[in-house]
């Protein structure tokens, strides 16, 4: 059974005139001033396609139409895969999902101490046993990182923590082409073999161009993605006022440019390769030029502006909500998790990722990735659609009942009252008289309990034991090779 997210569309700031000025502002900038890219792969591929390369200066310039027979390649709508199918969930464009993490972070709260420390495999195997008990995170990514492992491995170690500890459908980084290969093998593994992985993809790979307009050798992962027909999730990441202009308009002409410039890539090395797509731009405060992640603008930009210009696409879109400046599950981070979530949700973004992030994604806490699932689910509410029709106007209802009478013992009280009020899973709503009784426990406390609560209890479903076997195999198989080049 795939699970077909709610759709919603309800926030629109921009007209229709002016997304379509930034698409003709995108298409603009890559035919004159074009992309720089380090990955000679990625220049012969441009080459190959007519577009006008300059080897020797690196550059790029892709003309209008071959962005536009790109677009015109890429799937509007696919089947993102969980190892078990009952996890399975359509993307297309509008569709509202909530996913845990993101990339790798540098530190995770301790849930016994509230202390940040380097993060572990152990941690990233936590944190992904965590997520695929969450009722509300539809894919997964991470709040941790394996930075016990060799360096130069970790990467690896985090995907087989991940393939190892959920079901659910994994974006994640392989920061090379030869990364991209490790982990679609390993995915391969898992599903039976590369031709049912394209039938089945069970993870996508993120990447992300390096702003302003630029391919790294990192991007070869698209290429690898590609070849094999799996999904490639991109996220540009142009910085207003730093790596691209301090307007939001201006901004986003440079990620949606890097994106485009992206997907006509992947669907030159194979056509119709699904994409996750995102016209992003992130913001920096300018006292401290620390980029930030509860700024309104980043809903605005990773929410609002990123859905309508996926919406113009007509393609399957990669927001961010959940994420929050703040050091601790507090007040900040409840508001600017919920307004993220929210205003990502209201403009029908589909994939909105980093749900348990503290520190401007500098560090990964369980409890507040609990926090974001039950906010998730306050959200998937709010935008889900009202029914209305003879039987919820419930005028035969209210007839019977009558004036200074009540609806309790109502057999249509009984069919629709759960069903239309979201009952929270860790808010407090109880009688003050109760809640003092019980210890005066605030929503951060409850929240650490329930995370160690599902570490405790809560298992997976298992890979097969030949297949955890094969994954190791390869993970040991990766090591060698990596640490090699490391040193």
């Amino acid at each position: 059974m795939v699970v077909r997210g709610p759709k919603c569309k309800a926030l629109r700031l921009l007209s229709k005139d002016e997304v379509e000025a930034i698409h003709a502002a995108s298409l603009e900038v890559l035919e004159h001033v074009g992309m720089h890219s380090d990955s000679h792969k990625i220049l012969e591929i441009f080459r190959e396609i007519g577009a006008e390369v300059d080897f020797r200066k690196k550059r790029i310039k892709i003309p209008q139409h071959l962005v536009e027979e790109a677009l015109k390649k890429t799937p509007k709508r696919f089947i993102f895969c969980g190892r078990n199918p009952k996890n399975d969930i359509l993307l297309e464009n509008g569709r509202v999902y909530f996913g845990m993490g993101g990339t790798p972070v540098p530190y995770v709260r301790d849930l016994e101490t509230g202390e940040f420390r380097t993060s572990t495999k152990k941690d990233f195997q936590n944190a992904t046993k965590l997520g695929d008990a969450l009722p509300n995170m539809s894919f997964l990514m991470g709040i941790a990182g394996a930075f016990d492992m060799p360096k130069g491995t970790e990467f690896i170690h985090e995907w087989e923590a991940l393939f190892t500890n959920t079901s659910k459908p994994i974006i994640y980084s392989a920061p090379s082409g030869e990364y991209a290969r490790w982990v679609i093998r390993m995915a391969s593994a898992i599903v039976g073999g590369l031709e049912e992985l394209k039938k089945r993809p069970i993870m996508s790979i993120y990447s992300e161009t390096a702003s302003p307009l630029s391919f790294t050798d990192i991007n070869d992962n698209m290429i690898e993605c590609a070849k094999a027909g799996i999904p490639v999730t991109l996220g540009p990441a142009p910085i207003m006022g730093a790596s691209a202009p301090a307007t939001l308009a201006g901004a986003t002409v440079v990620g949606n440019a890097e994106s485009l410039a992206a997907l006509t890539l992947i669907q030159a090395v194979n056509p119709h390769s699904p994409i996750i797509y995102a016209a992003w731009a992130v913001v920096m405060d300018p006292r401290s030029g620390a980029v930030v992640y509860g700024a309104p603008e980043h809903s605005l930009t990773f929410g609002v502006i990123n859905g309508q210009i996926a919406e113009y696409y007509n393609l399957p879109s990669f927001g961010l909500g959940g994420a929050t400046d703040s050091k601790v599950p507090d007040a900040q981070a409840g508001a600017e998790i919920a307004l993220s979530l929210l205003m990502n949700a209201l403009a029908g973004v589909n994939l909105i990722h980093d749900c348990g992030y503290l520190a401007s994604g500098r560090a990964g806490s369980m409890e507040m990735a609990v926090i974001c699932d039950e906010v998730a689910g306050y959200v998937l509410r709010m935008i889900r659609r009202i029914e209305v029709n003879d039987e919820t106007l419930a005028v035969d209802v209210i007839k019977a009942v009558g004036p200074r009478e009540h609806f309790f013992t109502q057999k249509h009280t009984f069919k629709y009252i759960e069903r239309e009020i979201y009952l929270p899973k860790i808010f407090d709503r109880k009688a003050l008289e109760i809640w003092i009784r019980e210890g005066m426990k605030d929503v951060a406390t409850i929240a650490r309990e329930k995370a160690k609560k599902i570490l405790e209890e809560h298992e997976p479903d298992p890979l097969p034991k030949d297949v955890r076997e094969t994954l190791s195999r390869i993970v040991k198989e990766a090591e060698e090779k990596l640490v090699k080049k490391e040193k």
